[in-house]
């Protein structure tokens, strides 16, 4: 277990923005995670559970308290379709992997952030598919009771962009088993990974650091008659969901910039980092938008990202 004190979040996230933490522990194995608790509960400290470093904001303000960086990196793939994987494994390597060797179930993640720890705690999906459909059960430690428990898929209570370990914050995800199809053609999967990939460059502002969306997208049961009007006849509906971009984008929001912050003129649900942003710069952007929409659509804006004080 190796513990640093009273460093920089920023280089830990995607966004390159956050102030500085009071500890900041790696752990890499089990044992460690019981040196972990013990630290823990001798501190009597708030604590954050650090994956990739995308869908989250670090505000400006001193982080008093830990934030653990877990590296669990077991990977496991067997002829049956079951995958075993650590939670620290890259998305983007875990995708590669299992498309090189035949497995299909994961090509539509091309391009997606972050760790399969952060993508199983907040059911990443695009493209139609979310990561739950492929995850059988989930190894995962309470840090503050010791328990060790492998949950199912059903006890993992995915739900759009949620999952029963972002609401239960103190459970740390250690591995997952999925289940994906071998023997499927290689370079076929390959080729949809990498237009996934493709399509994100295209769309996406990766050339500045982002998070990713910053909020949900809208559930078209929950919007009012003009949006839904306005959406169908834009041809934007994706299955029961309104992009949240279309709206932020139809209310001409597009380039606008507090500090060095700046809602992306590439893809309207993205704040990009153009030049240092602070936390503020973001936390004022993301307050603006959701303003100028319960405005004009009498809609509640909410955020896909997590804000860490």
């Amino acid at each position: 277990m190796l513990i640093l004190e009273n460093i920089s979040i920023k280089k830990f996230t995607t966004f390159k923005i956050g102030g500085r933490v009071k500890y900041f522990i790696t752990i890499t194995t089990l044992k460690e995670v019981e040196e972990l608790i013990d630290f823990l509960s001798k501190k009597e400290t708030k604590f954050f559970i650090l994956g990739g470093g995308s869908n989250i904001l670090f505000t400006d303000e001193y982080y008093n308290g830990v934030v653990i960086k877990p590296k669990f990196e077991t990977f496991n793939f067997f002829q049956n379709g079951e995958v075993v994987l650590g939670a620290n494994k890259l998305m983007s390597e875990v995708v590669y992997e299992s498309c090189r060797l035949g497995y299909q179930g994961l090509e539509w993640a091309g391009g997606l952030p972050g760790e399969l720890g952060g993508a199983i705690r907040g059911n990443a999906g695009c493209f139609g598919s979310e990561i739950k459909d492929i995850v059988q059960e989930v190894l995962a430690v309470n840090l503050l009771t010791k328990e060790l428990k492998k949950f199912s898929n059903e006890e993992c209570q995915f739900a759009y962009r949620h999952s029963f370990f972002k609401k239960n914050p103190e459970w740390l995800i250690v591995e997952t088993k999925l289940i994906l199809n071998p023997g499927s053609n290689s370079e076929s999967l390959l080729k949809i990974m990498n237009e996934k990939i493709n399509y994100r460059k295209d769309k996406h502002p990766l050339e500045f650091p982002n998070v990713g969306s910053i909020f949900k997208n809208l559930n078209i049961e929950e919007v009012n008659f003009e949006l839904k009007k306005l959406a169908e006849k834009n041809k934007v509906i994706k299955g029961n969901k309104i992009p949240t971009a279309f709206v932020i984008e139809f209310l001409g929001l597009k380039g606008k910039q507090i500090g060095g912050a700046k809602i992306s003129e590439k893809h309207a649900n993205f704040i990009v980092n153009v030049n240092n942003a602070k936390a503020q710069d973001v936390l004022d952007l993301i307050k603006f938008i959701k303003e100028k929409v319960k405005e004009e659509f009498n809609l509640d804006l909410k955020e896909e990202i997590e804000i860490i004080s």
